[in-house]
C-alpha cells in the first residue's frame, strides 16, 4: 500500500491540468472506469518541459517549448499570477495584491529572457518589476483545466451489482493508527464512492472517534454530531421503521446536502437478508441512462425538482424544502451530484416543465427502473461491528424491510462529513507524505 500512496502523492501534489478522457466499459462486470485525471503523463511533461524562446508581442508573450509547441500568454495573466515574495505570500500560497486595481489591462513586458537552460523565464514590466516563472509552473496553467473541481486526483471507478467483491474493506484501529492507511481511505471514498471498515466493534461513539480523527462530523437538522438509527414509534422518517427503504440520497431537501455517510451498525435483527443494505452507483447509472437515452438524460440534469422533510428529532422541529437537479452536470460535462429521493419528492414542478411533465416522468421512469436493476444494484447485510461509509453526493442507498419480535431490535449510529474536509485531510497526508 505504501508504494501506491507514494505514487499517488507523488502525482497529485503537482497541480498539472485535469483532462477529461473517455469512458471504457468492461462487458463482464458492465463496470466503468472514468479517468477524470490522468495525472502520471501531465506531471512527466510539466517537469519535462522546457522553454527554448520567447518573442513579445502586442497583447501576449509567444513561449516556445522544446517539444515544439508554442503558447500565447496574455501579459495581464502573467502579471496577475507573479510568483514574487511582493506580489505572492510563499507561506500562505495568497496572491496579495487585486489586479484590476494596480495592473493596467493593457500591460505590455518590457523584456523577456529565459534562464536555467530553459527552466526559468523572468519577465521584467515597465515599473521595474521582475517576474520570475518555473518552466514547470507555467505549463502546468498554460493550457487551462477542464475539470473545474475540487476533487482529488484519482481516477473514479465505476461500479456496478459485482462490487461487493470488489468493495475496499479497513480496519478501524489501523485507520486511526496509520496516516498512510487513513490517506489510502481517503482516496478510495473518492474514487469508489463506497467502502467499508471492520473490526470497529460494537460500543457506541466509534463513529465520531473516526471523524473526529479527520476533522469534525457535521451538524443537521436530525443531530449535533452522533445520530441513533433505530426503529421507534410515531417516526417522522421511514428510516426509523422496519419498511422497506427504497433507494435515495440524504438531504436533497436541504441547499446544501451533505458529502459523506458513516453508518456503523452496532445491532443487527437475525435473518441473512433481513434489513440488508442496498447500494447503487448514481454515477454509473446517469452516465449509462446519457449512453442510451439522451433526451432523458438531459430532462433529468435540465429541470430542477422540489424535495420536501418535516419532523422532530433530537433537535426539535424541522420543515426543511430544496430543489435540485436530479442529475447535475459541471459545465465540462462532469456528473457531479445524483440528487433522488422518491419519498421526498415534493409535488411542485418548475412553471417551465408544466408542458413537459409528461416526458420527465417517462425520464424518472427510466431512471429508476435502471438503478433498481439486478445490472447495478448490490445487497448485503452490514454486520455489528462494521462501518459503511459512501459518498452521498454519487451513492443511492436503502435497505430491505424486516420485522421486529420478541428482544429484537436494529440499532445503528450514524455520522456525516463534508468533502471539504475529506479533501482537506487527504491533501494534508498527500504533502506529508
Amino acid at each position: 500500500m505504501s508504494c501506491l500512496i507514494s505514487r499517488i502523492c507523488r502525482m497529485a501534489m503537482a497541480p498539472c491540468p485535469r483532462v477529461l478522457v473517455s469512458l471504457t466499459a468492461s462487458s463482464s462486470s458492465r463496470t466503468r472506469t472514468y479517468s477524470s485525471s490522468p495525472i502520471a503523463s501531465s506531471v512527466e511533461a510539466c517537469h519535462q518541459s522546457r522553454i527554448t524562446s520567447v518573442q513579445l508581442k502586442e497583447k501576449e508573450l509567444s513561449v516556445h517549448w522544446n517539444n515544439t509547441s508554442t503558447v500565447d500568454l496574455p501579459y495581464v495573466f502573467l502579471r496577475d499570477n507573479c510568483q514574487e515574495p511582493e506580489s505572492f505570500d510563499q507561506v500562505a500560497r495568497q496572491r496579495l495584491f487585486n489586479p484590476a486595481f494596480t495592473v493596467d489591462l493593457n500591460i505590455r513586458a518590457t523584456g523577456a529572457e529565459v534562464n536555467e537552460e530553459g527552466r526559468q523565464l523572468t519577465i521584467t514590466w515597465p515599473d521595474g518589476h521582475r517576474s520570475r516563472y518555473k518552466s514547470s509552473w507555467l505549463r502546468q496553467y498554460c493550457t487551462g483545466n477542464t475539470a473545474m473541481s475540487g476533487r482529488l486526483p484519482v481516477e473514479t471507478f465505476y461500479w456496478g451489482s459485482d462490487y461487493y467483491e470488489k468493495l475496499p474493506r479497513f480496519d478501524f484501529e489501523e485507520l486511526l493508527k496509520d496516516d498512510k492507511c487513513l490517506l489510502e481511505y481517503l482516496l478510495k471514498l473518492e474514487s469508489h464512492g463506497l467502502v467499508l471498515v471492520e473490526n470497529v466493534g460494537t460500543q457506541s461513539q466509534q463513529v465520531k472517534r473516526l471523524c473526529d480523527h479527520i476533522y469534525y462530523p457535521k451538524p443537521c437538522i436530525y443531530g449535533i454530531d452522533v445520530m441513533k438509527v433505530e426503529s421507534k414509534l410515531d417516526a417522522s422518517h421511514i428510516a426509523y421503521t422496519g419498511v422497506e427503504l427504497p433507494l435515495h440520497n440524504d438531504f436533497v431537501y436541504c441547499d446544501y446536502t451533505c458529502g459523506i455517510q458513516m453508518l456503523h451498525f452496532i445491532h443487527h435483527v437475525p435473518g441473512s437478508t433481513a434489513g440488508a443494505s442496498r447500494f447503487c452507483d448514481g454515477f454509473n447509472v446517469a452516465e449509462a441512462l446519457r449512453k442510451t437515452n439522451l433526451s432523458a438524460f438531459d430532462m433529468l440534469s435540465q429541470y430542477p425538482i422540489q424535495f420536501v422533510d418535516a419532523g422532530t428529532d433530537t433537535v426539535g422541529d424541522y420543515d426543511t424544502e430544496s430543489w435540485h437537479h436530479t442529475i447535475s452536470v459541471s459545465s465540462s460535462g462532469e456528473i457531479t451530484e445524483v440528487n433522488y429521493s422518491n419519498h421526498s419528492r415534493g409535488p411542485h414542478f418548475p412553471a417551465i416543465l408544466m408542458d413537459k411533465l409528461h416526458e420527465w416522468y417517462a425520464a424518472y421512469y427510466e431512471f429508476s427502473h435502471l438503478m433498481n436493476s439486478p445490472e447495478y444494484l448490490i445487497e448485503f447485510k452490514v454486520e455489528a461491528g462494521q462501518m459503511v461509509v459512501f459518498n452521498n453526493r454519487r451513492v443511492l442507498h436503502g435497505r430491505s424491510g424486516f420485522k421486529l419480535q420478541g428482544n429484537d431490535y436494529r440499532y445503528a449510529e450514524l455520522c456525516y462529513m463534508d468533502w471539504d474536509e475529506i479533501r482537506s485531510k487527504a491533501r494534508v497526508l498527500m504533502k506529508k507524505y
